[in-house]
């Protein structure tokens, strides 16, 4: 059964301030936005569900360290969520990743993600993601992540039985192949109809569709072939949207939580 959004805030519950870096080189104060909604075939293993993406800049913890704003954001979603849902205990919380979780004061930088996917495990009871085009991990990361039970990062395209229900991944974007993270245009293309044909639960992407009509930016081909597509429920990040969801022509809808969060409850 494909999962559905049934309704999400038009208005963020609440930002968490961090810092990133700007166009021009420097580094400025931003505000990452939470988002509350409610979601129809949620897996049984959970009660809610946080979905993001796009990580890129430092927080400073209440001790005074500085860290990847992914490795810093968990404690604080989890206090979120205690005062928001007092009945929910962050074991009965899963989340869902899409990539460019590494975090620096670089722009553009690119590096090791693996301590927000960690510190996203040790927090809540799973962790599903893909990478983004930002994040670089060695073998050897890669399989500390495989050697924890509820940690699954989908490294290939395909379809994955986690946490209670059947996830698609496909990371990175399109470009050229010699580039970290990057696939040709037509095999991004063919893996992505694959996926779609198969119809799991949900769809996890970091290269987001465009949806020219609401002046949402990303890819037209693969909004195309989303619009061609089986009904679907589509998770990215990559592009801002100003607004997070969307829904397509067809029926297929698309959340893009770029430099956002947001957080599903039934």
């Amino acid at each position: 059964m494909i999962m559905r959004i049934e309704s999400l805030g038009a208005e963020p519950v609440e930002y968490f301030a961090y810092r990133n870096a700007t166009v021009s080189g420097g580094i400025a104060e931003a505000q990452l936005p939470v988002y509350v909604g409610r979601m129809t075939a949620l897996p049984s293993s959970i009660d809610a569900l946080i979905v993001t993406s796009d990580l890129q800049g430092m927080m400073r913890t209440t001790d005074g360290k500085d860290v990847m704003l992914g490795e810093g954001l968990p404690d604080y979603l989890s206090l979120l969520i205690g005062i928001e849902r007092p009945g929910i205990a962050p074991d009965r919380v899963g989340v869902l990743l899409c990539g460019d979780l590494y975090g620096d004061l670089r722009r553009g930088g690119s590096g090791d993600p693996s301590g927000v996917w960690l510190t996203f495990g040790e927090t809540f009871r799973w962790v599903v993601g893909v990478a983004g085009n930002h994040d670089l991990m060695d073998d050897a990361k890669k399989r500390q992540l495989s050697g924890r039970s509820n940690i699954c990062q989908i490294d290939r395209p395909g379809i994955v039985e986690f946490g209670g229900a059947a996830w698609g991944g496909l990371g990175g974007v399109i470009g050229r192949p010699d580039k970290p993270n990057r696939m040709a245009e037509a095999d991004y293309l063919q893996a992505l109809r694959k996926l779609l044909n198969k119809q799991p639960h949900a769809l996890l992407l970091h290269q987001s569709p465009d949806v020219p009509e609401r002046g949402c930016a990303g890819s037209p081909e693969i909004r195309a072939l989303l619009e061609s597509g089986p009904e679907a429920l589509v998770f990215c990040g990559h592009s801002h949207w100003n607004d997070p969801l969307a829904c397509l022509p067809g029926g297929t809808q698309v959340l893009n939580v770029d430099a956002k969060v947001c957080i599903f409850t039934r």
